[in-house]
């Protein structure tokens, strides 16, 4: 069943503690309760990076702030999706404002949250809701998945992983 065709459920209280503090990332509000959820191992993969480490995702949205003037989240509905009861699916819409030439994009997302015992291991963020290429996806998914390791890599190291520094 493809996430456009999954129906939609409430979230649970612990749920919606987790999708609330994700929101605020994509939504440029980042701070330290921002990421209590995220396992110190945890693995954060879109179209731009594959970051790995609690401190590698934290610069990867720490990040945001400097790009976009203002993100606002226009829709967030939970997927309910049998097949995978330790995953928390979201399907997203987020509105960003760029602060350079105040160009504007709205983008539809899904996204997966990997949970285990209350904590985030693994994010993935599909725009449009198709899948990340990866190594597994031939000569070009590996030139690709090694792409967005440098990308997350060149960020983790030009932006502070401190929420209260951004």
């Amino acid at each position: 069943m493809s996430t456009n065709t999954l129906p939609t459920r409430s979230p649970s209280s612990q749920e919606k503690e987790i999708i609330d503090e994700v929101l605020s990332l994509y939504q440029c509000k980042p701070s330290e309760k921002s990421y209590s959820h995220y396992a110190e191992t945890a693995v954060f993969h879109d179209p731009v990076s594959i970051a790995k480490g609690k401190s590698s995702i934290m610069s990867q949205f720490n990040g945001m702030p400097k790009i976009f003037e203002r993100s606002d989240t226009q829709k967030c509905d939970v997927l309910d999706d049998k097949t995978a009861p330790n995953d928390l699916k979201l399907d997203l819409t987020q509105h960003y404002v760029f602060k350079a030439g105040k160009k504007e994009k709205t983008l539809n997302s899904k996204i997966t949250l990997k949970l285990n015992n209350g904590m985030i291991e693994h994010h993935e963020e599909e725009w449009d809701h198709k899948p990340n290429t990866d190594g597994d996806d031939g000569f070009f998914g590996h030139l690709n998945e090694y792409r967005k390791k440098l990308s997350a890599k060149v960020i983790e190291k030009t932006v502070t992983s401190d929420p209260s520094k951004v």
